[in-house]
């Protein structure tokens, strides 16, 4: 298949005009982030809600991610506890992925953290979402242990300008694209799977948690 192009977006990129963004024709799918982190803690992205309608409402295929610094198992509910606040109601496309590249994550082990990722994507599969791990390929070769995620979908982020040999579902290319209808750079990737086709026939996407 032709790989997706999909953009990701979170509060820096300020109030985007979608109108513009779908009339470009240069993206396939949007990953929202649906959470960051303040000094450790989860707090909703700002634009989530708006980003979320708008591109429901004109039909652009959606996924998520959050950003994890969980080293703890109480840190961990503690987060999916804010993510299920955020999702309820909501309806996904493409994949929900767990955002791994945090310096404080590298306090654990790498077996550690991959039971730590795989604790939180499990709570996402159970509730009804195609789970995805996101990192980059220093991180995943030095503090995740990336064999014990291979049920998961990976989304790689590497900008050294060739398609990574780890196995992944999305390659983020590069973190200065641009794309009419936002001010500034922005992460793009691609997609080697066709996700909403995946979703569809899973019957995966809608939040019931």
């Amino acid at each position: 298949m032709t790989p997706l192009r999909v953009l990701d977006v979170s509060r820096w990129q300020g109030c985007i005009d979608w109108d513009a963004v779908q009339r470009s024709g240069a993206i396939d799918g949007v990953m929202l982030r649906v959470l960051g982190s303040r000094n450790g803690q989860p707090y909703p992205d700002p634009q989530f809600e708006r980003n979320h309608a708008a591109c429901t409402a004109r039909g652009i295929p959606v996924g998520g991610y959050y950003y994890t610094c969980a080293v703890t198992s109480r840190q961990t509910e503690a987060e999916l506890n804010a993510l299920r606040t955020a999702l309820r109601g909501k309806t996904f496309q493409l994949p929900l992925a767990i955002d791994v590249e945090d310096a404080r994550l590298r306090s654990l082990s790498p077996a550690a953290l991959a039971q730590r990722v795989a604790q939180a994507a499990a709570q996402l599969e159970a509730w009804n979402l195609y789970a995805m791990v996101y990192t980059y390929t220093n991180f995943a070769d030095t503090a995740l242990a990336m064999d014990a995620l291979t049920a998961y979908d990976l989304w790689l982020a590497d900008y050294r300008g060739k398609r990574p040999t780890r196995p992944h579902g999305m390659w983020q290319y590069t973190s200065t694209g641009h794309v009419a209808g936002i001010d500034g750079p922005v992460d793009l990737s691609r997609a080697y799977k066709d996700y909403p086709a995946l979703c569809r026939r899973a019957g995966l996407g809608r939040f019931s948690g």
